[in-house]
């Protein structure tokens, strides 16, 4: 098989390997679509945990080569998608229903390796079925919309919600056209790449502001008397996680949900949180949506063309890396084969 492997920070390389085979539970699967997502360039860049080597890529969607020992579930040529996060199912967090949250959780593309590569080895119960209809590139995006979705529960939306987004990149346009399948019935974002801008005006924005023209906080309160009902952050700054709490109104939720620096800080007035009500809440991984994302766009629910920017080779994960980084990109995809 060939791969994509990450050596050590800042050092890739694509590599022939031999094909694997799976083991007792697991299935092997011919990778045919992965997308190229921020912990994918935090990792080579030695800003995420991982160890070296690795194939990253937890976003991707294949074919079953074969099963493994005991597998009955699947067979060779089904289509199937991935859902990377790996619980123990023995710890209090996944006997809670936070599968997400469990301290001995590995993932596909960080602790396994992962889709940047023709062949992928993974457990059988992480392969969730396509249905005839999605195809195998738009299967790949499950597990970002499945995190999205939860993050979305999180917020509990409500029907007649007013919504202010920050970042209009791959989060912040899925998270624009979920909050508007929840009802929500004003939504704004804030980019300041303007093709970004003009995409997200087209799925369905009522505001679209340019943060560098444009004073967003002015703009959100003078349309909704006040401030947002929800505040979504999507692109993972202190500054913009700073911003979020001028866009909320009185009683009203702000989410943390783009990745920020570990080392990022904000100051904070808890007075000002105490009194307004604030609700400030974060939002990791997807515990149990991937099943539900793949049903959304079997559906139809979603836009996903529209996002994809790239289409590379396993040569190409350098250039999708550095286009992500310089904001030039939505969400680029690898097809390994």
């Amino acid at each position: 098989m060939r791969a994509a492997v990450f050596l050590e920070p800042n050092r890739w390389e694509v590599q022939e390997r031999p094909d694997p085979e799976p083991g007792p539970g697991q299935l092997l699967i011919g990778v045919r679509a992965a997308g190229v997502c921020g912990t994918d360039v935090h990792i080579f860049r030695g800003r995420f945990p991982a160890a070296f080597p690795r194939i990253p890529s937890h976003e991707f969607a294949g074919e079953v080569l074969a099963v493994g020992e005991g597998v009955t579930a699947f067979r060779a040529g089904d289509r199937v998608s991935a859902d990377p996060v790996i619980p123990c199912n023995a710890c209090d967090y996944c006997r809670r229903g936070k599968p997400h949250l469990c301290r001995r959780m590995e993932a596909l593309g960080i602790e396994w390796d992962g889709g940047f590569a023709t062949h992928c080895v993974m457990p059988a119960e992480q392969a969730v079925p396509v249905p005839d209809g999605v195809g195998l590139e738009a299967a790949a995006m499950a597990e970002p919309i499945g995190c999205c979705m939860h993050g979305l529960d999180l917020a509990e939306i409500a029907l007649g919600d007013r919504v202010a987004l920050i970042g209009a990149g791959w989060i912040g346009l899925i998270m624009l056209q979920l909050a508007r399948l929840r009802g929500a019935a004003w939504v704004a974002t804030s980019e300041k790449v303007a093709a970004k801008r003009d995409l997200a005006a087209r799925l369905g924005a009522d505001r679209v502001v340019d943060p560098d023209a444009e004073d967003y906080a002015e703009v959100v309160a003078g349309a909704t008397e006040g401030g947002a009902d929800v505040v979504i952050e999507c692109v993972g700054s202190a500054p913009t996680a700073a911003q979020a709490l001028t866009l909320v109104r009185d009683g009203g939720t702000v989410m943390f949900f783009g990745v920020a620096p570990q080392e990022a800080e904000i100051r904070v007035r808890p007075f000002e949180i105490y009194r307004r009500e604030l609700r400030v809440i974060g939002s990791f991984s997807l515990p149990r949506k991937h099943a539900a994302a793949i049903s959304l766009l079997a559906g139809g629910r979603l836009e996903i063309e529209p996002l994809i920017t790239g289409r590379f080779g396993l040569e190409g994960v350098g250039e999708a890396m550095e286009l992500l980084e310089a904001g030039k990109a939505i969400k680029s995809l690898v097809a390994p084969g």
